[in-house]
Parts: structure tokens; sequence; C-alpha cells
């Protein structure tokens, strides 16, 4: 039994990000075949699911939590809650609170629209096409004491300025005991327990299903992708990704938007 460990943008889904039928049949295949799928994503649970995959098992949050195809969760690693009050009360930066289902910032929403917009920009993506519905996902001005109350599993920053990065690296090192920063990209923080990362949670992911580790094939290309494919020796990366984690990756496969991944994967269950 193999273990397909993949992330989502830019690496599984389309250019649109989106799961579409090449992808789902695919996914259907390797299961029936008798292997296992995950996705591997920074996304919380259910921004995971609106990606419109078939059920399979999901490691979210840059592995905070791990959930089984019935979407049951099965492990999670929430954060500290005396970093969430630090952080909290940091007056110049105005973090996003991730639960399993929302996300939450004391931000307004005016403020964090053209942010957001400029981060999207930074990132290649149609703005116009997705900023209402991505600025749905998010519930603004909340009391910081309300957020506090609420299990939160990582802590993202879409950075308005060249200064945030520098302050979200000095509060890091401060708390480096109990938190660490694992972005997808250099426009954004995102603050998990300091043992989350994907790498970790394919290793308990594996250790449930009784998976070896050379029976793991990771695909990743964003920075928060480094641990896995750093991690075991089946790891891979599109050759559009990131320069880092393509470095990280053991070997390089064809364009994303080529469906590059899901067509290795095939390959690699009928050798």
């Amino acid at each position: 039994m193999k273990l397909f460990a993949s992330d989502l943008d830019g690496t599984l889904l389309n250019q649109y990000h989106k799961a579409d039928d090449t992808i789902n049949e695919g996914i259907k295949k390797i299961q029936a075949s008798g292997h296992i799928f995950s996705i591997c994503t920074g996304r919380n649970p259910a921004l995971a699911s609106s990606a419109g995959l078939v059920p399979s098992y999901m490691i979210c949050m840059n592995g905070a939590c791990i959930l089984d195809p019935k979407g049951e969760l099965l492990m999670q690693h929430p954060m500290d809650r005396e970093v969430l009050r630090f952080l909290l009360q940091e007056p110049s930066l105005k973090f996003e609170y991730q639960t399993l289902t929302n996300i939450y910032t004391t931000r307004d929403r005016d403020s964090f629209t053209e942010i957001y917009r400029q981060n999207q920009l930074l990132r290649h993506r149609d703005v116009k096409k997705d900023m209402e519905k991505n600025l749905k996902k998010y519930t603004f001005d909340c009391d910081p004491e309300w957020i506090l109350n609420q299990t939160i599993y990582k802590v993202n920053l879409h950075y308005a300025n060249s200064m945030e990065p520098k302050q979200v690296e000095r509060l890091v090192h401060e708390h480096q005991d109990t938190i660490i920063n694992a972005p997808s990209t250099e426009s954004l923080a995102e603050l998990t327990g300091k043992e989350v990362t994907k790498a970790n949670a394919i290793r308990e992911l594996a250790q449930f299903l009784h998976i070896d580790s050379n029976d793991i094939y990771v695909y990743g290309d964003g920075l928060n992708d480094i641990s896995m494919l750093e991690a075991f020796q089946h790891s891979y990366s599109p050759c559009n990704g990131n320069e880092k984690a393509k470095k990280a990756a053991h070997s390089l496969l064809g364009p994303f938007e080529e469906y590059s991944v899901i067509k290795h994967m095939l390959e690699t269950i009928q050798e």
C-alpha cells in the first residue's frame, strides 16, 4: 500500500485552483487500486473541501489537523493559548486566526480588502474573479477576547508593507519554543505550533495507516512544502514551483497546469 500526499494550489489543482474530472477520476483510480490519497494543504478543512475533490484524507493548515474521508477529525494540534494572546496584543499586526471552518481577524473589511487584493496580484491570481468569493471566508472586526476563546490551529498574515515580515520574524524568534512560520509564499506569514509541519503530519497519518516511509509519495510547490519534500525519498515538485521547493524535492515533474502530479501518481501505481 502506498500513501500519496499532495499540496493543492500550484500542485494538484488546476490553474483555477479547483479539482476537475481529470483530477478526481485519477484519485478514484488510486483509491480503487488499494492505495491511500491525502491532500496536504495550508487551507483549513472548509476551504480545502471547497476545492471540489472527491472524499479523501485531509492534512490541513500545514499539518495542524488530519481528517478522514468522512470528515472526522483524527488528529489535531491547536495553537498555544498564551501565544495567541501575545499575537492578539500586537498593535501593528492584524493577524488572521483559523479554526476548522472559519477565519477571524480584528482588521476591518475595507483595509483587509486592499491588502488582500495586492497579495493576490503578487501571486498572479485572478483578483476580479475570486475577490468577493474569498472575502466571504473571513469575519472582520472581531473582538480579541472572543477570538482567544476559539480553537485556533493556524495564524496567517497577508503582509501589508515591507516591515511586517521583519516584525513576524522577531515574534517567531521570541517564541521559537512554541511556534514556527512556514508560509506558502513570501507574501504571507503562516504560524502554527512548533512541531506542526506537513512532514510530521504525513508521518502521523502513515503511522495511523501502518504505511512504511518508503511507500510515501509527496508532492508540493511552495515554501510550506519544503519540510515534506526534504523528509521523504519519493518527493516531487512541478517544474513551475517555488525555487526552494524544487531544490528540496527529489525529482521535478511537468507544469502543474498539465496535470503532472495526478499523472505521476497514476504511473506510479501502474509500475
